[in-house]
């Protein structure tokens, strides 16, 4: 295989695993505070990884001190605020609203490539965005349009909004990433300082009695905690940031749209929903928006 392949397998595993975040999440999001949730996902991944990279971190630290203020910006925009402004907005909003949010990040990560980094837009890169898109819009609204018009917009909404905001910043800054710091070294420190910056939150969290619910989830409940931990947590982000890494951040950036479409995947095998047509087409629209994205890929 070549690299570049691997880079793309690494995109769309991340994005598979994120799709099973989004659907777990939306189920737990209700009976657990965001805060709570998010710290008990991100703490246990970061004992997980500093076990596992211990060695690596030691010897990139010079690195990591030189790149202590990228590296604090990607912890907090991917480790804080993507998964816990998602987790927040699900508790109002519907997964179809935030999904719809989340559609729009390659065509918001063109931009700023655009404007911060001065990259040029190709017209293949950008039409294939638009049908992604497209396909995941068809997606939501399940084939019916008008379907459209019933989304109610409220705090969740702008909760969600800002998840995906913070995710196409986060796709379009880790290209700074130093190509000297390996990336299970780079996951790690983005982890580390994370969940210490978010530290104070959970703990004034617990202060306020949220430590109760640990003593009332179900056996299915803590599955799904065990599930963020491992999969959207670890391997989605050290998949997603060794793809990014050899793709690039725009062409990456593309695979987010194939997240609503993993989450659509994961319902029909796990709970067992009905396939539709409008499955169909908009896994067809979503695959030509990404094949056109990444046209040179064999």
């Amino acid at each position: 295989m070549t690299t570049a392949l691997y880079g793309y397998l690494g995109l769309l595993f991340a994005a598979l695993f994120w799709g099973g975040n989004f659907m777990f999440g939306k189920i737990i999001s209700h009976d657990i505070n965001p805060i709570v949730l998010n710290f008990s996902r991100w703490f246990p991944a970061a004992i997980i990884l500093l076990l596992l990279f211990q060695r690596q971190l030691k010897q990139h630290l010079p690195l990591i001190r030189q790149h202590w203020l990228l590296l604090t910006a990607l912890g907090i925009l991917g480790i804080i605020f993507f998964p816990l402004f998602l987790y927040q907005g699900l508790q109002t909003t519907t997964a179809l609203n935030a999904s719809i949010y989340l559609a729009a990040v390659p065509m918001t990560t063109l931009l700023i490539n655009r404007l911060l980094f001065n990259e040029r837009v190709a017209l293949r890169m950008l039409i294939g965005a638009l049908l992604s898109f497209v396909g995941v819009l068809y997606l939501l609204v399940q084939g019916d349009i008008a379907n459209i018009l019933h989304l109610n917009i409220n705090n969740g909404d702008i909760w969600a909004i800002g998840s995906a905001l913070s995710w196409a910043v986060y796709c379009s800054i880790v290209r700074l990433k130093p190509t000297q710091l390996g990336n299970s070294a780079f996951v790690t420190s983005l982890v580390t300082i994370g969940i210490l910056l978010f530290a104070p939150f959970y703990l004034y969290a617990l202060a306020q009695g949220e430590s109760a619910v640990y003593f009332e989830l179900s056996v299915n409940q803590w599955w799904i905690v065990l599930y963020l931990i491992i999969f959207p947590s670890i391997l989605s982000y050290i998949f997603w940031n060794y793809g990014i890494s050899v793709v690039g951040s725009a062409k990456g950036a593309s695979f987010t749209n194939a997240v609503p479409l993993f989450a659509a995947m994961l319902s029909i095998l796990v709970l067992q929903e009905s396939i539709r047509f409008y499955h169909l087409i908009s896994s067809i629209l979503i695959i030509c928006g990404l094949l056109l994205c990444n046209r040179k890929v064999r």
